[in-house]
């Protein structure tokens, strides 16, 4: 006696309806039953499993711990570095000395400029650094270039504060 055939339509416990190109049976990467496509292209799910890349979880996890502590040291640099630029305006205190000469236009609008790139690298790699945590991908590396403009902003108005001012005798 044969056992009678059983058919693998939506009736079957581990298939799901299907529908489009992918519902002609053995017509795609998917030929077991049951099977769908996942999402992120890593390999078929099973029904009623959740389609996400394995990896996935983790390295999230790790990147926002990663971003939200560098942000942190981010937001002193920055405010270190602000303040660092309004105490170089004590270099014009030796302007009336005899001898010295300064250009204090330029220190004046070094000291007022500096505090507001400083403040407008730290917002705009805070606001990428979010969007891109948002968007799942790599954010701590934007932090670090971040970093990297806050200290190059210091150290150029560094060197514009020390050449407005020139040491006479």
């Amino acid at each position: 006696m044969d056992a009678p055939a059983r058919s693998s339509g939506p009736a079957d416990a581990g298939s799901a309806p299907r529908s489009g190109p992918e519902s002609v049976p053995g017509s795609g990467p998917e030929s077991a039953p049951g099977a769908r496509l996942d999402p992120l292209g890593s390999a078929p799910a099973r029904f009623g499993r959740e389609a996400r890349h394995p990896l996935a979880g983790r390295r999230r996890v790790a990147d926002v711990v990663a971003s939200i502590a560098l942000l942190v040291v981010l937001t002193l640099e920055a405010l270190a570095a602000g303040w660092g630029i309004k105490l170089m305006s004590l270099a014009f205190v030796s302007c009336a000395a005899p001898g010295n000469t300064c250009n204090a236009g330029l220190g004046d609008s070094v000291v007022t400029v500096g505090p507001i790139l400083i403040a407008l690298v730290l917002v705009a790699s805070i606001v990428v650094c979010i969007l891109r945590l948002v968007r799942r991908r790599l954010a701590w590396p934007v932090v670090l270039v971040g970093m990297a403009a806050v200290v190059a902003v210091f150290f150029a108005a560094l060197l514009l504060i020390e050449s407005s001012v020139t040491h006479g005798i």
